[in-house]
C-alpha cells in the first residue's frame, strides 16, 4: 500500500483553521434560521390553520399565504403588526350595510363585530343620548339596515310674562257706565328653566323643570261708576244703586206711636226698611211713592222688603202690596 506524503504541521493548521470557519458559519446560518422561523396560527373565513413562515409581518404571512383582502376587510392584529411565535392572526370579512344617520343613508362594508364598533369605524360618533337600531352592542349582521338618531338635550332659559289681574272698585263719584284707571297694572316677568329635546335637531318634547318670579305683576285699579241719573217731577235725581223690592204700606195708627226707629215724627216720605239691606237715614226715590228716608224699621220688614208710610188707612189699603224699584241716593 503507498504510502500517504506526510502533511508539514503548517498545512495541518491551515485546514483546522478552515474547517473551524465553516463550522461557525454553519452555526451561525442554523441560528438564524432558528430565529427566523415562526409558527403563527391564521385563521380566515372561520378556518385555523397553523402555518410555518419566515415572513415578518402580518402583511408578509398574508402574501405568503395568499389570503386577498377585500373591501372592509380587517386583521387582528393589523398588517404591519411583527410576526411573533405562536401568534394568532385572524381575517374578519367586511359585509354590506346600510347606515341611516343625519337625514341620509349610505350604503357601506364593515368587518367590525358590533354595531357599535361599526359606527365608530365609519366615523361617526355617537353621543350618550343617541338612539341606535339595533343596539350598538348588537352583533353587525349582513344586509344589515343601522339607524342613528342624534339626541341632543338643552337647558334653555323661558321668559313668560305674568298676566296682571284687574280690580274693580264703585266710585258713585263717577257716573254710571265710565270707568277710571287709579293705578295701571303692569305684566310680571317669570324665568322657566325648560329641558328640552332634540331629535335629529327637531324639538321631540320638553318639560319646565324651574321657575323663578323675577317681577310680580302689578294689579290694576279701575274705578266703575255707579252714579245714575233719573229725573221725576221736573228734577233730577243721582243714585247710586237701584233695587227691587217688594213694597208694602202702613199709616200712623198701623204703628200705635208716631215716633220712627230714628226718633222722627211719622209723616210721609219716612220708609221702614230693613237695616241689613238699606242703611237707615239712607236717602231713597220710591217709584210710584217718591223722594223718601230710610228712617224705621218694622218686625215685619226683613230683606227685600220696604213698608212706605201713607197719610190714611184707606191710601194704605188702596196701596196694597206690590213691587217697586228703589233708587238709593247719593248722599249730597
Amino acid at each position: 500500500m503507498p504510502e500517504m506524503p506526510a502533511l508539514r504541521p503548517g498545512k495541518v493548521r491551515s485546514w483546522a483553521a478552515a474547517g473551524l470557519a465553516v463550522a461557525a458559519l454553519l452555526s451561525l446560518f442554523v441560528v438564524g434560521y432558528a430565529d427566523a422561523h415562526k409558527e403563527v396560527t391564521l385563521v380566515v373565513d372561520g378556518e385555523s390553520r397553523v402555518v410555518d413562515t419566515l415572513k415578518d409581518s402580518v402583511a408578509g404571512l398574508l402574501e405568503q399565504e395568499k389570503v386577498k383582502l377585500g373591501e372592509g376587510d380587517l386583521t387582528l392584529p393589523a398588517l404591519e403588526t411583527e410576526l411573533k411565535r405562536g401568534m394568532t392572526i385572524t381575517v374578519r370579512r367586511a359585509v354590506p350595510i346600510t347606515v341611516c344617520a343625519g337625514g341620509s343613508s349610505r350604503a357601506a362594508r364593515t368587518a367590525q363585530e358590533t354595531v357599535g364598533e361599526a359606527l365608530a369605524a365609519l366615523g361617526i360618533a355617537l353621543g350618550p343620548l343617541d338612539k341606535v337600531t339595533p343596539g350598538r352592542q348588537a352583533p353587525v349582521q349582513a344586509g344589515q339596515t343601522i339607524t342613528v338618531v342624534k339626541v341632543e338635550e338643552k337647558l334653555q332659559p323661558r321668559y313668560v310674562a305674568v298676566p296682571y289681574s284687574v280690580q274693580r272698585r264703585e266710585d258713585d263719584n263717577l257716573p254710571r257706565g265710565q270707568t277710571r284707571v287709579l293705578q295701571a297694572g303692569q305684566s310680571g316677568l317669570l324665568e322657566r328653566q325648560v329641558r328640552a329635546i332634540f331629535e335629529d335637531g327637531q324639538l321631540k318634547w320638553e318639560e319646565v323643570v324651574a321657575e323663578r318670579l323675577l317681577r310680580p305683576p302689578v294689579t290694576e285699579v279701575v274705578a266703575v261708576g255707579t252714579l245714575g241719573t233719573i229725573s221725576r217731577g221736573g228734577r233730577d235725581y243721582r243714585y247710586i244703586r237701584a233695587l227691587d223690592l217688594v213694597a208694602t204700606a202702613y199709616c200712623p195708627s198701623d204703628r200705635g206711636g208716631n215716633f220712627t226707629a230714628l226718633g222722627l215724627p211719622a209723616r210721609r216720605g219716612i220708609v221702614a226698611v230693613d237695616p241689613r239691606v238699606i242703611p237707615l237715614g239712607t236717602q231713597l226715590y220710591v217709584e210710584g211713592y217718591g223722594p223718601a228716608l230710610a228712617g224705621d224699621t218694622g218686625s215685619a220688614i226683613k230683606g227685600q222688603r220696604i213698608d212706605l208710610f201713607m197719610d190714611s188707612h184707606r191710601e194704605a189699603v188702596n196701596f196694597g202690596r206690590r213691587r217697586v224699584k228703589v233708587y238709593v241716593l247719593k248722599q249730597e
